[in-house]
């Protein structure tokens, strides 16, 4: 009488089976958690105008913040926060002995957001001294890489402005600080004074789209000059990667 074995067999297949099936697993699971984090980390962004903390260590006017200098639109933390850093590691950014610029405003200001990478986010919370000023819903949709608010009758004096910005599907929020000086009246001695001199920036070398930039390095295209905030190449000043901060006519 002839034998068949088919249960000794599939026993010998199954645990191979079974071990390609955990490989498989394996390769996927990093790759999941990659794309993860991809999709709650894609949001960075800072106000360039009036000039925040940050974008002041950007463009150098003010020193010794750190890798803050190429990094301004990386101020990121969970939300809840009333502090400028968020707290985040950027701890400069609460640091209120450092001598950081006032820009002299009006009583309606218009703040300028760069996003280096939009995500969909759910408000813009605006606060003076504290205190929640004004909030800008944006439904949970993708804002534009260039976008501004206004808030208007902000009382007179010095004050510290936090803005947030809110993202929807993470738990985290951008922070930024910006201080201002509503009407007339002394800066604390880290006011702007408007410079009628060119930009000393005026005497780089022209933009090369085949030259590596850095953050701090400087260019000169189109009649102004520039400075590179991050890594760049290829990105011409003036676009909408943000990279560039416009430093005035020459």
């Amino acid at each position: 009488m002839h034998r068949t074995e088919p249960t000794s067999r599939t026993a010998r297949r199954s645990p191979v089976r079974l071990l390609a099936s955990l490989f498989a697993f394996a390769l996927a699971l990093p790759l999941a958690i990659v794309m993860t984090s991809a999709n709650t980390a894609g949001a960075h962004g800072w106000i360039t105008s009036p000039p925040s903390r940050q974008d002041h260590c950007a463009t150098g006017r003010v020193t010794g913040c750190g890798g803050l200098q190429y990094e301004p639109q990386s101020v990121e933390a969970p939300k809840g926060s009333r502090l400028c850093s968020g707290g985040s590691g950027w701890t400069v950014l609460d640091d209120e002995s450092k001598n950081w610029p006032v820009t002299q405003v009006s009583s309606s200001v218009t703040f300028q957001w760069r996003l280096t990478a939009a995500h969909r986010t759910s408000t813009w919370d605006y606060y003076v001294d504290g205190v929640l000023f004004k909030r800008f819903d944006q439904g949970n949709t993708q804002p534009p890489s260039n976008i501004s608010h206004t808030l208007t009758g902000l009382p007179s004096g010095k004050h510290k402005i936090l803005a947030v910005w809110n993202v929807a599907d993470t738990v985290n929020a951008f922070y930024n600080c910006v201080d201002v000086q509503v009407g007339s009246g002394g800066d604390g001695g880290g006011g702007e004074t408007p410079d009628p001199t060119r930009p000393a920036e005026c005497s780089s070398a022209a933009w090369n789209p085949s030259t590596v930039y850095t953050g701090g390095q400087s260019a000169t295209h189109r009649g102004h000059a520039w400075r590179a905030a991050w890594w760049t190449r290829g990105e011409e000043p003036g676009g909408t990667s943000g990279v560039w901060r416009d430093l005035g006519a020459c």
